[in-house]
């Protein structure tokens, strides 16, 4: 069986990163201790993991809404919106504000980061507003 070396040629398809030396590895390792900011992450995605709440974000990426607003968009009760929306507003996702008797939410684009809804072709893609508009079609 001939011997078989490591080559010296970098794979198809895959950069070459040696010699690139311990800096960036050391970099990458001392930002994953910062666990807060690891934990943050991990309940951002959570909290967009749920299909309403990715619905909510998505609907607020094309303007700011009162809760009446997005529990029609969205077909459900107020009750529930308030549930989700506190979510993303402990999470830093969504902003409110007072108007009146209402409270309108926007979207903290600051918190997606080059992932915003509004320049992601992935949010765009995977929640038409058609997909939005469900009101009605309860139990149908």
């Amino acid at each position: 069986m001939p011997e078989t070396r490591p080559s010296s040629r970098p794979r198809r398809g895959r950069p070459d990163h040696r010699g690139t030396g311990a800096a960036p590895v050391a970099r990458v390792r001392a930002a994953l201790q910062d666990h807060s900011q690891v934990e943050r992450l991990s309940r951002m995605f959570r909290a967009l993991g749920d299909p309403t709440r990715s619905k909510l974000v998505y609907a607020l990426s094309l303007g700011e809404l009162c809760v009446s607003d997005l529990a029609d968009a969205l077909g459900a009760t107020r009750s529930a919106m308030s549930h989700q929306l506190r979510v993303l507003r402990d999470l830093d996702i969504v902003h409110v504000r007072r108007d009146g008797k209402s409270q309108v939410y926007s979207l903290n684009e600051a918190a997606f980061g080059f992932c915003s809804p509004r320049v992601c072709q992935a949010w765009k893609s995977a929640l038409a507003p058609d997909v939005l508009v469900r009101a009605g079609s309860r139990g149908a």
